[in-house]
């Protein structure tokens, strides 16, 4: 950039000559151009020194390990418009060069070619351009010529050797070493040999490229647990603590089983860190206390949150608690939505040990009321919920709910279609009783913002009189519903998700499936492109199948979403078919913050059944803002 001297940037202006720049063309002209000069410096850097455009990347050399395998471990690649910021030419870096020729050296040191040497040549191909070739002299490839133990008692030698990696004949990885290094060190803490030393040393043999492997070990004696010492607490019981724990006092100790212990009273959301270990001994005892040391979180939360849809206009929601009741880690607490189509508040009291069991037990009460485009729902009452954890990943719920409905403020057209039936029980007030049981798998890496991992889950619920209904609306349905998410990262490629929801209702005893009870979807947490539960409209359907797909492209500051979802309901089972599937598509940016992920899209779709004729594409245009993934 060209300065001039004594020139400056525009600098914040005084109450004072605030009119007088308002005043002046220029000076805004000026500010303008400089406001825009930056966005574009901060949106596509320009080194001072351009250095040369990688344009091939070539490997020589390599008898045994494919050239594909050698590029992909390192950062320099060739110049491409099929990449990310795309705008900025991949030049060479001569420190990521050097590591990149540092790491293939230590690849092939570590895959058994002890002697492998790396080096490159570059060649010029005109002043804005080079060619890289990497050249590999390989040398012998060492095997394995023994594996010795040393030191083994309480340890069986030949349950170790059974699952080494490192085996004789084979060839000799220092990673598959260390290891079998660490394997020996994690089944010594398992045996409770708290004060193992594992050690390996490796002897070459260049007279026949070989390796001879020795592990030994000093063993010391099992140590079993001795008093729980719980230090940290404030107002947390101490039977909080203890309950949570998966070792007790006499038993040998067993880190698998620490390591649960400390997630289990982490999630209890009661402490913000949380350490278990042997209390320090200088002696050789066999006996050791296990301290248990923890930092309490404040009992109180407050927590708000905001999106905005096209169709709701601005949300917001929020979430009162307090987690820790009478140092009991009883939760109270009260929650809610709203918008201007969509009211949800719900209190209640969570116990994490009913019957001094691992089962969560849940009381609440709760309002809801929706306002669509063919009529208004609300509904008011009470729920009782036990939830078990089965597993790390499997969890089960089981929920008895109780609750008033009332169907009002129905449409001309639904009026019409409803008095066209044989009855009209799904417009009255009532009363519903109802039984659901639900089964949750779930291994994604993050809640909020997952990148890998899969979650699925599937619900059933049964309304009867027999479980309080209302009798003189003979309102008894079954209800299923099911949904499988899976998320994947790929290295050097975008991230991709995709989710598929499924759902059913039938009336049982051959009676009206209420209005409330039918199927819609739609909108950005279903079908994007589309309004809030606008599929189905006015009365909604039996069956209801969405999908929604997503690749994520990652900048350097954001990521760039590219999404197509599509769904349909159908009037009975047997009228659905592909001609009820309606398609939307759309992009939106995705960033980190603070605060949480940032979520902003938008979407569309094509002229379909459900719109009014010659609709226009901004009526068929949905914007949608909010805080974490759609899905």
């Amino acid at each position: 950039m060209h300065m001039v001297k004594g020139m400056r940037l525009p600098s914040k202006p005084t109450v004072a000559e605030s009119g007088r720049i308002g005043s002046s063309r220029t000076r805004y002209s000026g500010t303008f151009r400089t406001l825009f000069l930056l966005a574009i410096l901060y949106a596509f850097p320009v080194d001072a020194q351009q250095s040369l455009i990688v344009d091939r990347i070539v490997v020589e050399g390599n008898a045994t390990i494919a050239g594909d395998r050698i590029l992909s471990l390192i950062e320099t690649r060739t110049d491409s418009f099929l990449r990310p910021r795309f705008w900025q030419r991949r030049r060479l870096n001569n420190a990521t060069w050097r590591t990149d020729l540092s790491a293939i050296e230590s690849f092939y040191r570590n895959s058994g070619f002890l002697d492998a040497r790396v080096r490159f040549v570059r060649e010029e191909i005109d002043t804005d351009r080079v060619a890289l070739r990497i050249v590999i002299d390989e040398g012998p490839r060492y095997t394995v010529r023994a594996v010795n133990l040393n030191g083994f008692g309480y340890l069986s030698e030949d349950e170790i050797r059974q699952n080494l990696i490192t085996r004789e004949g084979q060839v000799f990885f220092r990673l598959s070493a260390a290891t079998d290094k660490r394997y020996i060190q994690r089944l010594a803490d398992r045996r409770a040999l708290l004060d193992v030393v594992v050690d390996s040393k490796f002897v070459v043999h260049e007279e026949d490229h070989s390796v001879t492997v020795n592990f030994g070990v000093i063993e010391g004696h099992p140590v079993s647990v001795g008093a729980i010492q719980v230090r940290g607490l404030r107002k947390t019981h101490r039977n909080v603590v203890i309950r949570e724990l998966e070792i007790q006092p006499g038993e040998l100790y067993d880190n698998a089983k620490i390591s649960l212990s400390q997630t289990r009273l982490f999630q209890t959301g009661l402490f913000r860190s949380v350490r278990l270990s042997p209390l320090r001994s200088d002696t050789s005892a066999t006996v050791r206390d296990l301290v248990v040391e923890v930092t309490e979180l404040p009992g109180g939360e407050v927590s708000f949150g905001a999106g905005f849809a096209t169709a709701e206009r601005f949300r917001g929601s929020f979430s009162v608690a307090y987690r820790n009741l009478l140092g009991r880690g009883i939760t109270i607490g009260a929650n809610g939505q709203i918008s201007s189509l969509f009211q949800h508040i719900e209190s209640g009291v969570t116990q994490p040990w009913l019957f001094r069991t691992r089962t969560t037990g849940i009381l609440r009460a709760f309002f809801r009321r929706e306002d669509r485009i063919s009529h208004t729902e609300q509904e008011a009452g009470v729920s009782v919920a036990v939830n078990r954890e089965l597993s790390r990943t499997y969890r089960s719920q089981l929920t008895y709910t109780l609750k008033n409905i009332e169907v009002s403020s129905l449409s001309d057209e639904l009026a019409e279609l409803l008095r066209s039936g044989s009855e009209v029980d799904s417009l009255r007030s009532r009363r519903e009783g109802s039984l659901t049981g639900l089964v949750t798998y779930d291994t994604r890496d993050d809640i909020l913002n997952p990148k890998t991992g899969f979650f699925g889950q599937f619900q059933s619920s049964v309304a009867s009189p027999l479980l309080g209904s209302s009798t003189l609306n003979r309102n008894s349905i079954l209800t299923v519903r099911a949904i499988a998410r899976k998320y994947l990262t790929f290295p050097n490629a975008p991230d991709f998700s995709t989710a598929v929801s499924f759902a059913y209702v039938r009336a049982l005893n051959e009676n009206r499936v209420p209005l409330d009870s039918r199927l819609f979807i739609g909108g950005d947490r279903s079908v994007r492109g589309f309004g809030i539960n606008r599929i189905g409209q006015p009365d909604g359907g039996l069956i209801a199948i969405s999908a929604q797909h997503e690749i994520q492209l990652p900048f350097s500051r954001f990521d760039l979403a590219v999404f197509a979802d599509w769904g349909g309901v159908g009037k009975t089972v047997g009228s659905f078919g592909f001609g009820d599937l309606l398609l939307g598509y759309g992009a939106g940016v995705r960033v980190s913050s603070p605060i949480g992920l940032i979520r902003g899209d938008v979407g569309f779709h094509n002229q379909s059944k459900i719109d009014p004729p010659n609709s226009r594409k901004y009526d068929r245009t949905f914007f949608y803002f909010g805080l974490g993934q759609a899905f």
